[in-house]
């Protein structure tokens, strides 16, 4: 894309939008495109609870909480006094040489709280592509096999290893930096819309053993020779994918039968999101590998893998050595969030107003048709935005537009998905019902606004998003 005429921009907004344009030219002119998926011209300055102010003084309701990683709100004071009482101390000693306290208290609490009644390990990185990578290489250590089966539409990260196993990318896209041909591709069982024209919906036991077979087909085909599946319990990028409940419970039996572990994804749906710790909690599955990050750190960049102790410590150092792994301040935020999820019953209160919000927005859906599928576990949800209900026609730009007009009315919502078509709902759990009801009230006005042709067309070229 060449470089933006954001001036322009102006003509199709009457929000107060200069000096975050300062800040979105400087940043075009000196931060790699690459590293971005952008969507609208805001310059987050301040953050506190569930709200976010821009440049210009704008203030939203944050309902994609930096991506999920917010689960208990923008800076809450717990973390901020755990990261200023660290400060005072030590800033980080590397534990690659000698010993620290706080990444043995984090380690402790995610094995609490981890499924699996057997000893596990933690291994700590800052990232989930990272916290990925860490996985993968376990895994193939521990069962000396090169094979990784993943799934289409399933996002894993961008370094090496967790680009390769990523699915929702082009693999043309992919292909420009040589990635790893060990990762084999299969269906996730999307009950809205699979290639199998199966609705899942109406016949889940259907769905879950046709996505199975083609897994046991793919594992055959090259010889049994695989170390992991891994897995995004519910698919998050590919806009919220809730398999059927018998399709995890299968890949459980299924990874057993053929001696392969299980890598259970949860860098965005963990962390209480989904009304449980985990969301693989909701099909009573424990993981061999189970991966942590976003909301783990409360804003700090940390992720961990919480494994099996034979496989975690089946590979031998220095190969999972960071200088600043189990960060001491990174960990001292790990800890708040943790006890702040467990002190405030933040994962009770995911689930009820998860409950709350699926239960107004299929209200909302009897009165749009654009509307075609609502899905989702607690707080983690996707309105799918079609041109018709009846052929499930994915419809990004017209998403894309009610995101925009959701941003000119104060809300932080953007698409994400398989086709770009999804509104991604993703607020802090501890979000006041009220402000929840806003934001939703938002949305609705937005689709109205949208359908009326208030929205021009040509604010789509502003919006590069998924």
């Amino acid at each position: 894309m060449g470089k933006m005429k954001w001036d322009d921009i102006l003509k199709f907004t009457s929000k107060k939008i200069e000096k975050n344009l300062e800040i979105v030219k400087l940043d075009e002119e000196y931060i790699s495109s690459a590293s971005a998926l952008k969507y609208f011209p805001i310059a987050i300055t301040k953050t506190e609870g569930s709200k976010v102010w821009d440049a210009d003084g704008n203030e939203y309701i944050d309902f994609l909480t930096s991506a999920a990683v917010y689960n208990i709100g923008h800076r809450h004071p717990n973390v901020v006094n755990a990261i200023k009482e660290q400060t005072e101390k030590v800033l980080n000693y590397t534990i690659a040489y000698f010993y620290e306290e706080n990444p043995v208290k984090l380690a402790k609490y995610l094995i609490e709280i981890t499924p699996g009644s057997f000893e596990k390990k933690v291994a700590f990185g800052f990232s989930g592509s990272d916290s990925v990578d860490i996985a993968l290489k376990v895994a193939r250590a521990y069962k000396k096999k090169k094979g990784i089966i993943s799934f289409y539409g399933s996002y894993h990260g961008t370094t090496y290893g967790a680009l390769s196993a990523t699915g929702i990318i082009d693999p043309q896209l992919k292909d420009t930096v040589f990635p790893s041909k060990d990762v084999l591709f299969v269906e996730y069982p999307d009950p809205y819309r699979n290639p199998w024209n199966i609705d899942g919906y109406e016949d889940p036991l259907e769905l879950s053993n046709i996505a199975l077979e083609n897994i046991e087909k793919k594992i055959k085909n090259v010889n049994e020779d695989v170390s992991a599946v891994i897995f995004e319990p519910i698919q998050g990028d590919a806009g919220v994918i809730v398999p059927p409940k018998g399709f995890i419970e299968g890949l459980r039996k299924l990874a057993q039968n053929y001696n392969i572990l299980l890598i259970d994804e949860e860098v965005q749906s963990g962390m209480g999101r989904t009304g449980k710790w985990w969301a693989i909690e909701h099909y009573n599955i424990e993981p061999d590998i189970l991966i942590s990050a976003k909301a783990l750190g409360g804003g700090m960049p940390i992720s961990a893998v919480i494994g099996k102790k034979e496989i975690i410590d089946s590979i031998p150092p220095p190969l999972l050595v960071f200088t600043h792994t189990g960060h001491a301040i990174n960990a001292s935020a790990a800890i708040a969030t943790i006890e702040t999820i467990k002190k405030e019953g933040l994962i009770k209160k995911a689930y009820e107003l998860g409950n709350y919000a699926i239960k107004r927005f299929r209200e909302m859906s009897e009165k749009f048709s654009i509307i075609g599928d609502i899905r989702g576990k607690g707080l983690m949800i996707g309105i799918d935005i079609v041109k018709n209900t009846k052929l499930k026609e994915p419809d990004k730009s017209l998403a894309l537009k009610i995101c925009w007009r959701a941003w000119e009315k104060g809300l932080i919502l953007i698409t994400f998905g398989k086709y770009g078509n999804v509104l991604r709902i993703a607020p802090p759990l501890n979000i006041d019902i009220n402000e929840l009801d806003k934001g939703i009230e938002i949305i609705e006005e937005s689709i109205k606004d949208v359908l009326n042709g208030k929205v021009s067309d040509e604010i789509l070229k502003y919006l590069r998003g998924w």
